[in-house]
């Protein structure tokens, strides 16, 4: 033995060197049967050898052999290595491997440990037999010395003929003053408990040895781009998965976001099988995202993906004005795009079946549609094209301009209306012309009865109010007579022109001045005195009555509107706290109309309704043709105080009040005439308007 380490020493082989060896005699030798030779052997003790481990290399070897004299199963050896790392803090990748001869038929078992520093281990075997079948059987019973202090060993498994790969993969960081690590290889003769005749002059020799297994692959990431595909370089959606590759298990991973070349990782991702995936936002710059990966030897790995502009939302485009004449309708449409940039808009009067393009980039384009049919329905649809491929979109019912003989007559003439405003009437976008002032000449004839144009619609019809049987200007002959506006007054529904109990917007009852009997009802005075002249009288126009409910004085909340809950009405809110009239109808369904249309119930029987609020505010309120010298109705609630109804009127002396619904004032029946009518005059007491007719 001596010998041996003596030989090793001298030649400075950087060996794992395993000094327990396992001895077979030359004579008549008999595993685990019956024997006449003895065993001899001085027992296992650990001795280290090394191998060291540069940066430029990896080398050692060692030698174990079966060769001086016999061994019984159940023989143990133990040895150690100690392996040293030399470099620049750089890991390395080797192996630990047996290249040798084994002519054993019985498996020689070995198993491993690793630890960092030199324990003093060894193993003693004691030769003993005992009979079996009436034979005589030769083994060893072996015992180790400060074993446990190795800890848990790390790989097991059997050494063949040839070449057997112990340890594969092991890696050690190098530093400048060496990194040291300590193996011990236990090998096991085992003992069978049968007869290893076959055993007999076996034995084992070889080389154990460092080899090296190639460079140490560091972390790296892999980046895989998952996108919705846009257009002109832009992506509609896009992320990026992350695959990551570690040679160690225990391995961190920080990411981070940016528009720029690269950015400091500092936000930990939650991993799935070693990737994981970040959603881009929608941005105008081209964004990507870069990983960085440390490993358990403090390895890192670094990487950026591909860049990408996303733009994932639609433009948006709204309609800011629009001119109808005979034959064309034009449009100015505004659009914007946070992102990529509007790049085109697409014009369509068919609804969307054909567009005409136009390459622009401006945030506003106004387009004209020409050669339309008069007085007709055009489903105007509009489309904002971003770069990214994105498509906002909107759609209109705009209508060209009937013949409108009354409403271009009157206004082509020096006695048109001076005021200009929207209104519900063309689905809530028609442009209205109305009066103001104290005598502006405005004066209709029609079916034997005096009238005033309040406005010209969006629509073109003409609404008018009753001014009585005479060109009077003030007292009750502007009036058919006077009515409680409901019959009872202690519950929200009775502010409405028809109403259901316990609905805000119901229609299934008429309201007393509307549809009670008598001749100052709106319903029996128009089937009495204006029913010979319904073709003139246009349906669709409608009257508001809007009950939108606040329980608030100030603002609009949509609470309340039924039963007893203390309520304010859209015309109080806007005239009594906001001092902004509109001939916007807040809630189409309190758009009162008798023909089928988009913007109101359906609900009258006859075309007939009465002036409201915000009409007459429009009109100059206190000192306006509106201003007859008598308390008469609008038709416009105006609140309910939970014990009382209340709806706004005229007063005698000019100016809007508020009454209870079962007072009796003056009745002022409104119409809309048609708006293709022929008409003829100026519009004054002496030479009003009338109809042309043949």
């Amino acid at each position: 033995m001596k010998k041996i380490l003596e030989h090793l020493k001298n030649k400075k082989v950087l060996a794992l060197y395993l000094v327990g060896v396992l001895l077979l005699s030359s004579g008549l030798s008999y595993a685990f049967f019956t024997a006449t030779s003895s065993t001899t052997g001085n027992g296992s003790i650990s001795s280290v050898d090394t191998a060291t481990i540069s940066s430029e290399g990896i080398a050692g070897d060692g030698n174990i052999s079966f060769s001086e004299t016999d061994i019984y199963p159940g023989h143990t050896a133990i040895a150690s290595i100690k392996v040293t790392g030399t470099g620049e803090n750089s890991p390395l990748l080797y192996n630990v491997i047996f290249e040798g001869t084994n002519t054993f038929k019985t498996p020689i078992n070995y198993t491993i440990y690793k630890v960092d520093q030199n324990i003093d281990v060894s193993y003693s075997c004691t030769p003993t037999t005992k009979v079996v079948s009436g034979a005589m059987m030769y083994y060893e019973e072996c015992s180790g010395n400060n074993i446990t202090s190795l800890g848990s060993p790390i790989k097991s498994g059997t050494i063949s003929n040839g070449k057997t790969t112990l340890l594969d993969n092991e890696v050690i960081v190098t530093s400048p003053e060496g990194t040291i690590t300590y193996y011990y290889v236990v090998i096991e003769y085992p003992n069978q408990d049968t007869a290893q005749n076959a055993d007999i002059g076996s034995t084992l020799s070889g080389t154990i040895k460092v080899e090296s297994n190639g460079e140490y692959p560091t972390p790296s990431v892999i980046f895989v781009g998952n996108t919705t595909e846009g257009s002109n370089g832009w992506y509609k959606s896009a992320s990026v998965t992350s695959n990551i590759t570690s040679y160690t298990e225990d391995y961190e991973v920080e990411y981070c976001t940016t528009t720029s070349d690269t950015c400091i990782p500092d936000t930990t991702p939650t991993l799935s099988d070693n990737f994981f995936t970040v959603n881009l936002d929608n941005n105008a710059n081209e964004q990507k995202i870069c990983v960085r990966i440390t490993d358990g030897y403090n390895q890192t790995g670094e990487g950026c993906s591909l860049g990408y502009k996303i733009d994932g939302e639609n433009p948006t485009v709204t309609i800011a004005s629009e001119t109808v004449d005979k034959t064309s309708i034009s449009i100015t449409v505004n659009g914007s795009d946070s992102y990529s940039g509007i790049t085109e808009y697409k014009f369509s009067s068919d609804n969307g079946s054909s567009y005409e393009t136009i390459n622009s980039s401006d945030s506003s384009y106004t387009y004209t549609f020409n050669n339309l049919e008069s007085g007709t329905d055009y489903s105007i649809k509009v489309q904002v094209i971003d770069e990214a491929g994105n498509i906002g979109e909107i759609s209109k019912e705009i209508s060209t301009e009937s013949d409108r003989e009354a409403a271009n007559y009157i206004l082509a003439s020096a006695n048109r209306p001076t005021g200009q405003t929207t209104d519900w009437t063309n689905n809530g976008q028609g442009v209205t012309y109305y009066y103001t002032g104290a005598n502006p000449n405005n004066w209709v004839q029609f079916g034997e009865f005096w009238w005033r144009i309040i406005r010209i619609n969006g629509d073109g019809s003409i609404r008018m109010i009753y001014q009585g049987t005479s060109a009077n200007t003030t007292g009750t002959g502007t009036q058919i007579g006077t009515s409680a506006f409901n019959s009872s007054y202690n519950n929200n529904m009775y502010v409405g022109f028809k109403y259901t109990s316990g609905q805000v917007h119901g229609t299934g009852t008429n309201s007393t001045i509307l549809g009670a009997s008598s001749s100052s009802s709106l319903n029996t005075w128009y089937q009495n005195n204006l029913a010979d002249e319904a073709e003139y009288i246009d349906g669709n126009a409608g009257f508001c009555g809007d009950r939108t409910p606040s329980t608030s004085g100030s603002s609009s909340n949509g609470s309340g509107g039924t039963g007893t809950t203390a309520t304010y009405y859209g015309a109080y809110i806007r005239l009594d706290s906001n001092n902004n009239p509109s001939l916007q109808c807040s809630d189409s369904r309190d758009i009162y109309t008798t023909t089928d249309s988009s913007t109101g119930n359906k609900s009258l029987t006859y075309p007939i309704g009465l002036l409201t609020a915000d009409e007459y505010v429009l009109a100059g309120s206190g000192n306006s043709y509106l201003d007859v010298g008598i308390n008469y109705w609008t038709m416009s609630p105006c609140r309910f105080d939970g014990s009382d109804a209340r709806v706004f009127d005229v007063n005698w002396f000019g100016g809007l009040d508020s009454s209870s619904v079962t007072s009796a004032y003056g009745v002022r029946p409104v119409i809309n005439l048609k708006s293709a009518i022929a008409i003829s005059g100026s519009g004054t007491t002496g030479d009003p308007y009338t109809l042309s007719v043949e």
